[in-house]
């Protein structure tokens, strides 16, 4: 396939209200797609993806069609994602989404295949786009690391105590490593309260110590026992960006670890800051640590970078 030999930004949102696509919801991102895009040095993505401020910049190296048009194989996706701060991302949800998201609406890519995707770092998805603008990513995920006397650190980061455990706490990860702390629905309803003074050095020293990528919390719906609400925290967007509107790779570990979800199950899971409700994540178990996470995405802007 070849790309557009202008290159150009695209702005968007993925994990949107499908019902109100614009009322606010979903998590920012932008995709940089061009015929050079590829040949650009790691200082030009960077700033890039400074400028963009958004919270996953996706810059689309490589597109090859499938092998074969009536053929099992689907497009093949080669992406560098960063963050503001520069970093790269191995697997993520809502960049992936975007991607895919992008290349369908601007024609790039046809329906009926699967976008086989990897990245720069090593992470890995495949995506399909089944129905109404939704973009379902599956996942495998990895056997989860236990964290263990943790206790006064993560107080000292949100500033209220959260629930131990004497086993410790699970690290899971489906390419993306969280710190995944269950909590009852009134302690969630007390941290919303609390994330404008989350502790941002304690927070990256944590992160670094168990090497994660930020702290997944959640709270079960009281009749169903199924994950309902979560919130993430994280250091690696920078200080402006610490509380994460949405996180599909992290519900995708913890669904994909839970016992009260059977395989099989669609749910939906809500997620939040502290304003209220910021996204709406889709999310099917499956068997032997599989996992699809996805949602609805729209796009606001395209432009060339200046």
């Amino acid at each position: 396939m070849t790309l557009p030999h202008r290159t150009s930004v695209v702005f968007g949102s993925a994990f949107v209200d499908i019902r109100d696509p614009h009322s606010g919801l979903g998590n920012p991102f932008a995709v940089v797609m061009g015929a050079d895009v590829g040949t650009w040095d790691v200082g030009q993505r960077q700033a890039l993806a400074r400028r963009t401020g958004t919270p996953e910049t996706v810059f689309i190296d490589a597109v090859r069609e499938p092998r074969a048009p009536d053929g099992p194989y689907g497009y093949e996706l080669h992406l560098t994602v960063l963050t503001p701060t520069g970093r790269a991302l191995g697997a993520c949800a809502h960049g992936f989404i975007g991607a895919a998201h992008t290349l369908a609406e601007t024609g790039l890519t046809k329906p009926g295949h699967d976008l086989l995707i990897t990245t720069s770092t090593g992470g890995s998805a495949r995506a399909s786009l089944p129905r109404a603008r939704k973009v379902m990513l599956h996942f495998v995920s990895q056997e989860p690391r236990i964290a263990h006397g943790h206790e006064q650190a993560l107080e000292k980061i949100f500033h209220l105590p959260l629930p131990s455990l004497a086993d410790g706490l699970p690290i899971l990860s489906v390419g993306s490593p969280k710190l995944t702390i269950e909590v009852t629905p009134a302690t969630f309803a007390r941290l919303r309260g609390k994330l404008n003074s989350v502790n941002y050095d304690r927070l990256m020293a944590l992160q670094r110590e168990l090497d994660i990528n930020g702290i997944h919390m959640f709270c079960r719906n009281s009749t169903t026992s199924l994950p309902e609400h979560v919130i993430q925290v994280n250091a690696y967007l920078g200080r402006n960006l610490v509380v994460d509107r949405a996180t599909g790779v992290s519900s995708a570990a913890q669904v994909s670890a839970d016992p009260h979800v059977s395989d099989g199950q669609e749910l939906q899971i809500a997620q939040y800051t502290r304003a209220g409700r910021s996204a709406v994540l889709t999310l099917t178990k499956g068997k032997s640590r599989n996992v699809c996470v996805g949602g609805a995405a729209f796009l606001v802007d395209h432009h060339t970078p200046q």
